[in-house]
């Protein structure tokens, strides 16, 4: 089969459980949403480049574009736990993102007011990634407030992954040697 299938072009899409939904439901704007997310964060690898000071980290994010479809998949999914193939967040997502904040934070000293995006084009696009993370935040939460998305555990996720991309942002700038701005210095 090819990539035109034609069963969309009535503003319809079907999830992994089989239900029809429109393209406009909220749990369509989610997990369209993680696709953006996963999308800049490519953006961030090509521009980041493969330098031997930076290949740590673009492991980290391609693992993290590898988790983040995990993640779309159970969004996609309206019983994740029944779903073939579909592996819904648990604890362990949550802490290996924690465990690689630990491991940032303790790289990179933060400035004790906010940062100007943009001292480096790597970085500049990872904030933007981080924008889109929050927005996607803000998307899962009120697919969780109408009573369409049950699991807490994937607000927690998606959170630290703001987090994350945060200060894999800072990260960048040091490795690259660009000092970041900050609001005031």
């Amino acid at each position: 089969m090819g990539i035109v299938t034609k069963k969309g072009d009535e503003g319809k899409t079907t999830l992994l459980t089989g239900e029809t939904v429109s393209k406009a439901s909220a749990r369509c704007e989610a997990y369209g949403t993680v696709d953006e997310l996963g999308s800049c964060l490519g953006l961030v690898r090509a521009t980041v480049g493969q330098g031997d000071d930076t290949a740590s980290l673009v492991r980290e994010i391609r693992d993290l574009q590898l988790d983040l479809s995990r993640f779309a998949s159970e969004l996609a999914s309206l019983d994740p736990d029944a779903s073939e193939g579909v592996e819904p967040t648990e604890l362990k997502h949550i802490t290996l993102i924690e465990d690689r904040l630990t491991g940032l934070e303790e790289e990179v000293a933060l400035p004790k007011s906010f940062v100007v995006p943009g001292a480096s084009a790597a970085s500049a696009h990872m904030d933007i990634a981080r924008a889109v993370c929050r927005r996607l935040e803000r998307r899962l939460v009120a697919l969780a407030d109408s009573g369409e998305y049950r699991n807490e555990l994937g607000l927690t996720y998606i959170n630290r992954v703001g987090d994350y991309l945060f200060m894999l942002a800072r990260a960048i700038d040091k490795r690259l040697g660009a000092a970041f701005d900050t609001k005031g210095g």
